[in-house]
């Protein structure tokens, strides 16, 4: 099997015209002809974990988050990422990502599935990004307390008023913060998002927009979804998923 049989399959479920504007998914760096005996799984690729993905003899590592986000001037091997494009090249490993085209299609879904979104409809047309739909009503603290639970959080940080009653929830997983203003638009009592800035807190409170901050690990989901599509491809297929936790972010 090649890279090229995998990517297909992939760019089928989830195109690569379905991806947000600012963003950048496919392959990042290999052939797509390179024979593949074990792909690699990971929501980042960071030296950690092309280290871990190097020690697996992987032969395509396929990421949620794209490794070149924004354009290169220079290729420093001396630091990241430019030693970790040294290393996929080197060892003739392909690299593969799939972000907002796969939150478009999948991950939305799947965390909207989870806390019982109904309705479900685009939230951005602009970005093809998020959804938008209707809940059980509540308070705001009560559904804090039911997102937290469904997705095994052990606190939400967010902004607005604990007893407002929330009935319509906008939701995009990832950095969705630029798109308070669409959340507003379509009603959302209640925002689902993986990043906020300061402030975007503050143009929230302004708003009146309640917001709840879904740590971008949530997207573990990712795996799951991956492993099912792959093996549906090829049951004996060699999958390894990485087991480092990407997210930067310590507690004291």
């Amino acid at each position: 099997m090649k890279v090229k049989d995998i990517t297909n399959l992939l760019d089928e479920l989830y195109p690569e015209y379905l991806k947000a504007s600012y963003d950048n998914v496919g392959l990042m760096v290999g052939s797509y002809d390179k024979e593949v005996k074990r792909v690699f799984v990971a929501l980042d690729l960071t030296r950690e974990v092309m280290d871990e993905a190097l020690a697996s003899k992987a032969d395509l590592i396929i990421t949620h988050h794209p490794l070149l986000f924004r354009p290169l001037y220079q290729i420093n091997t001396l630091n990241d990422p430019g030693s970790i494009i040294k290393d996929l090249i080197n060892n003739d490993i392909t690299l593969f990502a799939m972000h907002t085209n796969f939150d478009t299609v999948r991950m939305n879904d799947l965390i909207g599935s989870m806390l019982e979104i109904e309705n479900r409809e685009v939230l951005s047309e602009k970005e093809n990004c998020g959804i938008v739909g209707d809940i059980k009503e509540s308070t705001l603290i009560d559904f804090i307390n039911h997102t937290k639970k469904i997705l095994g959080l052990d606190e939400i940080l967010y902004v607005g008023d604990e007893l407002v009653k929330v009935s319509k929830v906008a939701l995009c997983a990832g950095s969705g913060s630029s798109m308070i203003n669409d959340a507003k638009e379509k009603n959302a009592d209640v925002f689902l998002t993986g990043d906020l800035s300061y402030s975007r807190a503050i143009e929230a409170r302004r708003l009146g927009q309640n917001i709840l901050v879904i740590p971008h690990h949530i997207e573990y989901l990712f795996y799951k979804a991956v492993i099912e599509e792959l093996h549906k491809l090829n049951k004996d297929l060699d999958i390894v998923v990485s087991k480092i936790d990407p997210n930067p972010f310590k507690r004291y």
